[in-house]
């Protein structure tokens, strides 16, 4: 199970106050181009499992820096993204590189224990959810 999607879903009710809650897990490219046909956002923060060689479960709530990769990197994240890869790098990115992004963006990050495909989650991500849950949404105030 995608954590990302599953974040929305549960935060969806908590919309308000200035905070709007979107599963952004469709395609990066149209993520871009949504985000630049709307009201500039203040904060953006997007919440994804990636592996980084961190132990599993390991939850990171941090701003991203704004720095991109080479331009070579960034056409190969671009064509892998309108060939259908999602991932939270993928998305970040992307949507920094065609624009739309505000310059205040948070990254929430859980170390994946399993990659594979399924419903629900490994028992050690299981167990970190609430504190998934509480980096988003702390990540939302100033």
């Amino acid at each position: 199970m995608s954590i990302g999607p599953w974040v929305a879903d549960r935060l969806a009710g908590a919309q308000g106050g200035g905070v709007e809650v979107e599963d952004v897990s469709y395609h990066p490219v149209g993520f871009s181009q949504n985000l630049q046909e709307r009201n500039p956002y203040e904060r953006v923060v997007l919440v994804g499992s990636i592996e980084r060689g961190r132990d599993p479960g390991t939850v990171e709530a941090y701003r991203w820096d704004g720095d991109l990769p080479s331009r070579d990197e960034i056409q190969q994240r671009v064509a892998e993204a309108v060939t259908g890869v999602i991932s939270l790098d993928n998305t970040l990115i992307v949507c920094a590189a065609l624009g739309g992004l505000p310059g205040d963006v948070r990254l929430v990050e859980v170390e994946p224990e399993d990659q594979g495909w399924g419903d629900g989650f490994s028992r050690t991500i299981e167990a970190r959810l609430p504190e998934v849950l509480e980096a988003v949404w702390s990540s939302t105030r100033p």
